[in-house]
């Protein structure tokens, strides 16, 4: 992951990722902020982050595809805020099933991106899961698909709630 997460990191990237970042940006809120007469911040804020979280490191761009994701990937981050008590109605019991769920989501994504890969339908380094495909550990050896999974997890639950927070405070001040 250190040598990964550079190439995508590096301030030529992150100028990059601007102009995505800022028509995902006009489309949300045209789409969930334009009209109201309240809004709450924090829960579209998250759903903007989300957006641009999948758009970097999975390229998925579809909104339906991402809405429906973004819905099991809130029950999976409030199961990891939440008492580890293992037991059915519990936020933890919801948070395991839907890690599950979003893993399966993940290696079907990661399957059809080494399919798309190998027939040359995509960049290999257009977002961190291609990266992630293509690289190889100390060995030569290609990454575990379930390892991948684990990663991209990881980066979207790392990049999740902190990013919201600080939008969410940005507009409040």
């Amino acid at each position: 992951m250190r040598k990964m997460l550079p190439t995508f990191l590096k301030p030529e990237a992150l100028q990059g990722y601007i102009g995505m970042m800022d028509v995902i940006a006009q489309r949300h809120f045209e789409d969930s902020w334009q009209g109201k007469e309240e809004i709450t911040v924090f829960p579209l804020a998250k759903g903007y982050t989300f957006w641009v979280a999948c758009k970097v490191f999975l390229s998925m761009e579809d909104p339906a595809q991402i809405s429906k994701f973004s819905q099991t990937f809130n029950d999976l981050a409030s199961g990891i805020f939440s008492i580890p008590i293992n037991l059915p109605g519990t936020p933890f019991r919801r948070g395991i099933k839907a890690s599950e769920m979003v893993r399966k989501e993940l290696m079907a994504i990661i399957k059809q991106r080494k399919i798309d890969l190998a027939q040359g339908n995509v960049a290999p380094n257009q977002d961190i899961l291609s990266h992630m495909l293509l690289a190889t550990n100390e060995n030569g050896q290609f990454l575990n698909e379930l390892n991948i999974a684990d990663k991209v997890l990881g980066l979207l639950i790392g990049g999740y709630d902190t990013a919201t927070a600080s939008i969410t405070f940005i507009v409040r001040y």
